[in-house]
């Protein structure tokens, strides 16, 4: 019961949240956000409490999910603090980085992935992460000295759309693996919408946040819910 009350919650401060968020950045939507984010990973704690049995799979999104947390503090923090912008994007970018090794293990662990499969998405995610930075003038970003940092992340974060796109066969179309899927392209193209955001010109006009911002909760709030389909 708790689990419905926190997801349903959650949206709805979330929802809110993107509004507000479409009108720039200051520390009282930084806070604002952290309640938001908080409310992702109570609803995926929630979602272990009542279907302890993807204990393991479970933890590992819970963990995911924190360091997503931390990411969205530091994030906001770039805005704020224009002077120390380099350090909190960095940080923002590592901690983001670390939650999808999370999200990822917590697929292979949890199906028993076989490594050619997994060397194959990792292969298609690298691939991808090189052709974010071999493409960028074409699509008009500019990622300038966060070029090998972005490379490295969309790699990770495109790891975890793939893997979880494999799970989806892999388990025969079990539900929790369809909303993690789901959710991990929503995240991935969330991303996509910030990338343009930070690099591109133009494109960080408040219905560029809201967007971003919309797909990236939609997409957490997608993953913490997996956790009480999986068997």
């Amino acid at each position: 019961m708790f689990y419905y009350i926190v997801l349903a919650l959650g949206v709805v401060v979330s929802l809110l949240f993107c509004i507000k968020r479409s009108k720039g950045y200051s520390v009282n939507n930084m806070i604002f956000k952290s309640v938001s984010s908080l409310c992702y990973l109570l609803t995926a704690v929630f979602a272990l409490i009542e279907h302890s049995s993807a204990y393991t799979y479970g933890s590992l999104i819970i963990m995911g999910g924190a360091c997503g947390l931390v990411g969205d503090i530091l994030l906001d923090l770039k805005g704020i603090y224009k002077s120390e912008e380099k350090t909190y994007l960095n940080a923002g970018f590592i901690f983001f980085l670390v939650g999808h090794i999370f999200y990822t293990a917590s697929i292979i662990y949890s199906l028993k992935i076989k490594w050619w499969l997994v060397l194959i998405s990792a292969v298609i995610s690298v691939v991808i992460g090189v052709g974010t930075i071999l493409t960028a003038n074409m699509m008009k970003v500019h990622y300038g000295a966060y070029r090998k940092i972005v490379a490295v992340y969309v790699s990770f974060l495109a790891t975890t759309a793939v893997t979880s796109v494999v799970a989806v066969f892999v388990s025969s179309f079990q539900k929790g693996y369809i909303l993690l899927a789901v959710g991990s392209v929503l995240f991935l193209l969330s991303d996509v919408v910030l990338s343009n955001t930070f690099f591109g010109r133009g494109k960080d006009k408040p219905h560029h946040l809201f967007i971003n911002h919309f797909l990236y909760y939609a997409g957490q709030y997608l993953i913490a819910a997996s956790i009480m389909f999986v068997q």
